[in-house]
């Protein structure tokens, strides 16, 4: 069995066990890493920021049990395909968001499943954080046959850089030392190498901002009554790159190898 194929299955298993203990409502809000309602909130935030527009297609990869769809069911005419490798959660989701025309799917590839050049933006909340880079990678090449030119992927990923995502390392190191084998995988990237990927797919590079910076600004559109108007830190680094219109050219990386 590959390691990604084990991953799912322990997650699986993870989901089960929460189940088992848990009302389905809180069980599904932990497996998905808390605070359901506030990172649904963030996370609508920051499509709005970065360009959602009420009629567009959004492609949710890893969307668990649907905090994002949970926030994203206000608009009438978006349409929205969400994906997950955990039937219970896609389940949930569906239930949950109560959106006939929303499509949640169960999918363990790294494909995109919609027409190629048909998405707005393709969003990958915590999923590169526990996938291999060439996992990742490829998930980047579908994504960009999947964009419609002047469509977005938006990704949140660790980096040591950032102090807060410091400590999620040292418990792996704890782990590793104390088994003597690898735990759940948290991977680090870095984001001069994010730059070679953007420029080797092409893609140009719209943003790249710090986790532990006030980057999501919740307005009073995406705001609820827990999580009011303001500006917060998302904990993990956010990435959004941009498949360039025709004729559009690819800027370079602009990293450069130390002597």
């Amino acid at each position: 069995m590959s390691r990604k194929l084990q991953s799912v299955a322990s997650y699986e298993q993870f989901v089960t066990h929460l189940l088992a203990n848990f009302p389905e409502e809180e069980a599904l809000s932990i497996a998905v890493g808390g605070n359901y309602e506030q990172i649904g909130v963030y996370e609508h935030a920051l499509l709005r920021e970065h360009g959602l527009k009420p009629n567009q297609l959004v492609v949710d990869i890893g969307c668990g049990s649907g905090r994002l769809a949970w926030q994203l069911r206000r608009y009438p005419y978006l349409r929205y395909v969400g994906t997950d490798p955990v039937p219970a959660l896609v389940d949930y989701a569906r239930r949950k968001v109560e959106r006939p025309d929303f499509q949640f799917l169960v999918e363990t590839g790294n494909g995109i499943p919609v027409a190629d050049g048909s998405a707005d933006l393709i969003v990958f909340f915590s999923v590169f954080t526990h996938l291999l880079p060439e996992e990742s990678y490829a998930y980047l090449e579908s994504a960009w046959q999947a964009l419609r030119p002047g469509g977005k992927v938006i990704f949140s990923f660790l980096e040591f850089t950032v102090p807060v995502n410091w400590p999620i390392f040292q418990n792996c190191v704890a782990w590793a030392r104390s088994t003597g084998r690898a735990g759940h995988l948290n991977l680090f990237l870095h984001r001069s190498d994010l730059r070679i990927w953007a420029e080797r797919l092409g893609f140009n590079v719209a943003a790249m901002l710090y986790g532990d910076q006030p980057i999501v600004t919740v307005d009073a559109e995406s705001a609820t009554q827990r999580v009011p108007a303001g500006r917060y830190p998302l904990g993990q680094s956010l990435c959004v790159l941009r498949k360039p219109a025709p004729g559009e050219p690819v800027q370079p990386a602009a990293v450069q190898r130390e002597a």
